[in-house]
């Protein structure tokens, strides 16, 4: 028997969930094996969640298996299929084959989208008679994107229909950006467009859903086509018109590519599969709609809500658990008694936790990666529960004992913020059952696991982490806090629209204080302001030592007016210090403010207070030489 192993993305979503299951089938009939590592969107979250998340790269023994499989558009963390494929081509010679995506690496099984793609667009100018027809790219960082683009491009050409820079939109293969494309299209092109193409379903649904926001009728007042022939365009109303190419072709020409190279035969290093073109009643066609889909849509819209009414109570439940063993009974506890699918939806669960003994010695650089040797740490099926400690190398996955068993395997790694805390293993024989909530589920252990571990730390690390955020001089927070109370001020401001101001301050002249007072007297006017701006900072906001003579004032706040008053109290405060004062140079500061506001990025926010504040610094220069 071979195993494969399969680099894999958002599983919930129809075309993976299709894919695993076809790869798994077909692999099961010819006496072989397919182990997933699953990665997470984290996009639209912390970016830095996806740095962590990109880890399961690293998690696997490459050598330990026959083949390798690629399926790097179901990524969508920056760079994650680059890293991936040299990781892999650098460690490993087994074979590797990419699905729909050529890999530079690795021999690829894709879809001839390129003539499929100009028969679509030929199918609007030639049957539709439209010629305002725009487009929506995919990642374009992907060669497919490029391919599909070419494909619009030359049929539009060879139809003598100019395209300008507003008919083309460039996406990112989610479904999240349809609002703001179909806005691109109306506002960029003088008529309204006849008919948007695609590169996909799922921008091609977020493309009919903004339109129907909008009182516009799909295949009336806009046409629309897509790409996948995924299961909710058969159920979409009205149903799309799109480009098929079946995940079982695909699953079946990924094996076979395997088994032939296992056989000694050397196959192309492109495979192409058909797509067909499926017409339905978004461009505008009048066919008969095939109601018989709309009970798997039923089906499938009260999977997702017992999902969304079941995920909160996760984090809920999961945060009574004072200990490991409290959050395993926790998870067995959630599963039993969720209220869809039948008795043994989710198989059997494997938590692997990493061997923190590996880690003493060099926690911060170690924590955000798996380590060498695991320990099993919880078995979890819906009969029993079993708090264990099997302790194992990281490359076999699982002891080996357990990893016999003949069913899908999936493998999720357990991480929050920075730390990475192991993974868990699925063994599970249709991981539809479960896949709207395993998202929910892995991100909620992560937590636990992490809020468990920082309520076992004792008092004294705790207090030397709280003193890690003070500046040591003048005893008010130091530049690391101050980055970490920004960053949560700007995810408030993602949340909720609240602005917040970004003070620059500096202390003027201090290389003459040290140079003719001596640097106890600089440290002294160091001092000083700091405990001005300690002392006028608002309840909300933070006052932090930056640098040597740099400090930062940060509060939420929606008026300007308000900043003026601050500013106006600080140097009210330093003449009130200077008449006070028996030192012989007079305490001064230059202040600069910026407002980060909906929309603005917060390097480019901060900068501008620097600007301001320079400015001041360089007025004051200029004035004192005149």
């Amino acid at each position: 028997m071979a195993r494969l192993l399969c680099f894999i993305g958002e599983i919930s979503l129809d075309f993976q969930s299709e894919l695993t299951e076809a790869l798994s089938r077909i692999a099961k009939q010819n006496g072989h094996e397919v182990v997933f590592c699953v990665n997470f969107d984290t996009t639209g979250v912390n970016p830095m969640y996806g740095i962590i998340e990109k880890k399961i790269i690293y998690l696997p023994d490459l050598n330990s298996f026959d083949g390798i499989i690629f399926c790097h558009d179901t990524y969508a963390i920056h760079d994650m299929e680059y890293e991936l494929s040299e990781y892999v081509h650098k460690n490993t010679d087994v074979p590797v084959v990419s699905a729909r995506v050529i890999d530079r690496n690795a021999y690829t099984v894709l879809f001839n989208d390129y003539p499929a793609m100009c028969n679509i667009v030929e199918h609007f100018i030639v049957d539709h008679k439209f010629t305002r027809i725009c487009f929506m790219t995919g990642r374009m960082e992907l060669d497919d994107a490029h391919r599909r683009l070419d494909a619009y491009r030359d049929t539009m050409a060879k139809h003598n229909i100019k395209i300008t820079d507003g008919m083309v939109f460039y996406g990112d293969y989610w479904r999240n950006r349809g609002d703001e494309a179909l806005d691109y299209f109306l506002k960029n092109n003088k008529e309204m467009p006849q008919a948007i193409v695609c590169s996909n379903d799922y921008m091609a649904l977020s493309i009919c859903n903004a339109l129907t926001n909008r009182n516009l009728t799909v295949g009336e007042d806009i046409c629309v086509s897509g790409l996948d022939d995924i299961e909710e365009a058969r159920y979409h109303l009205p149903p799309l018109t799109t480009l098929c190419g079946s995940t079982e072709s695909l699953g079946k020409a990924v094996i076979d590519t395997f088994i032939n190279i296992w056989n000694g035969q050397t196959p192309e290093k492109l495979i192409y599969l058909p797509l067909e073109t499926v017409i339905r009643n978004s461009c505008g066609c009048k066919t008969e709609v095939d109601y018989t889909t709309f009970s798997k849509l039923y089906q499938n819209k009260e999977d997702i809500l017992a999902a969304l009414h079941f995920s909160p109570y996760l984090t809920l439940d999961f945060d009574s658990a004072d200990s490991f063993a409290d959050l395993v009974y926790s998870i067995h506890l959630m599963l039993v008694n969720k209220t869809y699918g039948s008795p043994d939806d989710f198989g059997t669960m494997y938590i692997c936790l990493c061997d923190e003994s590996e880690r003493q010695d060099n926690m911060v650089e170690m924590a955000p990666n798996f380590t060498e040797n695991m320990i099993l740490s919880a078995i979890i099926t819906r009969g029993r529960v079993e708090v264990c400690e099997e302790r194992y190398k990281r490359k076999d996955i699982l002891p080996e004992k357990y990893m016999a068993k003949k069913t899908q395997t999936y493998i999720f790694s357990l991480h929050c913020k920075d730390v990475c805390y192991g993974y868990v293993v699925l063994k599970i024989n249709d991981i539809k059952k479960i896949n709207h909530l395993i998202k929910a589920l892995m991100f909620s252990i992560g937590n636990a696991l992490d809020r468990i571990r920082m309520f076992s730390e004792n008092k004294t690390i705790q207090q030397l982490k709280e003193q890690s955020y003070i500046d040591e001089l003048t005893r008010i927070s130091n530049r690391r806090f101050m980055e970490h109370f920004i960053h949560k001020l700007y995810e408030r401001l993602q949340r909720t629209s609240e602005a917040f101001c970004v003070m620059s301050i500096d202390l003027d002249r201090l290389k003459y204080i040290n140079d003719t007072f001596g640097h106890l007297e600089g440290d002294n006017a160091i001092k000083s302001i700091a405990k001005i701006l300690d002392e006028i900072k608002p309840q909300h906001g933070m006052a932090a030592r930056t640098g040597g003579d740099e400090f930062m004032l940060l509060f939420p706040s929606e008026k300007e007016q308000e900043a003026e008053r601050y500013v106006e109290r600080i140097y009210y405060l330093i003449r009130k210090y200077n008449k006070s004062s028996d030192k012989p140079y007079e305490l001064s500061a230059s202040i600069g403010f910026e407002y980060c506001r909906e929309g603005m990025d917060l390097l480019v926010c901060m900068h501008e207070a620097d600007k301001k504040m320079y400015a001041i610094k360089q007025a004051k220069k200029l004035a004192r030489n005149a």
